[in-house]
């Protein structure tokens, strides 16, 4: 069984992924917020810089991530990425929100069977990287995945995953694990499951009901609870280890942020959505963020900390 950490956008940047990586571990692949192609012939470096080998530490396995809808522009970002020593690529058309799926890119495009064979004529034609797939159940109709999946079956991809959601769920709702289970059977491909494993009754509920998914990925889930990895792997750890552990993660973010970003309003900021996913790990309540929310200043900020 390997899991992997999904990429959400903005949070999961290099060093998130080398501090949760050195702190809590128990995650074989981790994968990169997208970045967006687009028409320009020449790409600036920099647009990869969360991917610089000396950025990401050597401990963690990154598989980069592209969003778009034009398999010409992806090849050409992929070949840049593979510049820098990647050999897989992820295509993200799982990404539900409006201003990405409204210009029939994530999630969005899932409704346009004959975008995505085109996407994939040209993506795949270049065989000197591997391309994966992350997805959605469809964007509103379950019909959207099964017209999907039976073309991603004419393409040598390396493997799916399938968030078992649509579209227009976006994170809300249940997961359809029928839905899911029929879009496994019909996949000539190796499939991920990921979707709403919280805790570890949560893997073993999905994991028995489907006993050959042998690949797991983890979103909102690990960054609620970073040990959820270690548990799933049957590994525990102390409270007070816990509560230690996630001090030393918080400040390694906090300096990290501190020593890049201008003004403790934008410090504050990025530290309210660090904890809008960890509060509960360190025993607190809607209160708690309410008061972080409120948070201006640095000073605020520190006293309020659960250490």
């Amino acid at each position: 069984m390997n899991l992997f950490l999904a990429p959400l956008q903005g949070m999961t940047i290099a060093y998130y992924r080398n501090s949760f990586a050195r702190h809590f571990g128990n995650i074989d692949e981790y994968y990169a917020p997208f970045i967006t192609t687009s028409k320009e012939e020449k790409i600036g470096n920099m647009l990869f810089k969360d991917l610089f080998p000396e950025k990401n530490d050597s401990s963690v396995k990154l598989i980069p991530q592209l969003l778009g809808n034009d398999g010409e522009q992806f090849k050409l970002y992929a070949r840049a990425i593979m510049n820098l020593g990647y050999k897989e690529i992820n295509w993200n058309i799982g990404c539900p929100y409006p201003m990405v799926a409204n210009r029939k890119r994530g999630a969005g495009i899932l409704k346009y069977p004959d975008l995505i064979k085109t996407f994939l004529d040209n993506a795949c034609s270049d065989s000197s990287y591997e391309v994966t797939v992350k997805m959605r159940l469809g964007w509103d109709d379950l019909q959207d995945g099964v017209r999907v999946i039976e073309m991603l079956n004419e393409y040598p991809l390396k493997s799916v995953i399938v968030h078992a959601r649509t579209g227009i769920q976006m994170y809300s709702g249940h997961v359809d694990l029928e839905a899911f289970e029929l879009l496994m059977s019909l996949s000539k491909h190796d499939i991920t499951y990921n979707g709403d494993i919280f805790t570890v009754d949560d893997y073993e509920r999905i994991s028995k009901r489907f006993p050959n998914i042998k690949n797991f990925m983890l979103g909102r889930g690990a960054l609620s609870d970073p040990f959820l990895p270690a548990a799933i792997k049957g590994n525990s750890f102390s409270k007070k280890d816990k509560i230690i552990t996630i001090h030393k993660f918080h400040d390694d973010i906090y300096n990290y942020y501190k020593s890049v970003l201008s003004g403790e309003q934008h410090l504050c900021d990025k530290m309210k959505e660090f904890w809008s996913y960890l509060y509960v790990s360190v025993g607190k309540d809607e209160k708690f963020m309410k008061k972080i929310k409120k948070c201006n200043r640095a000073s605020d900020y520190l006293e309020l900390l659960p250490f």
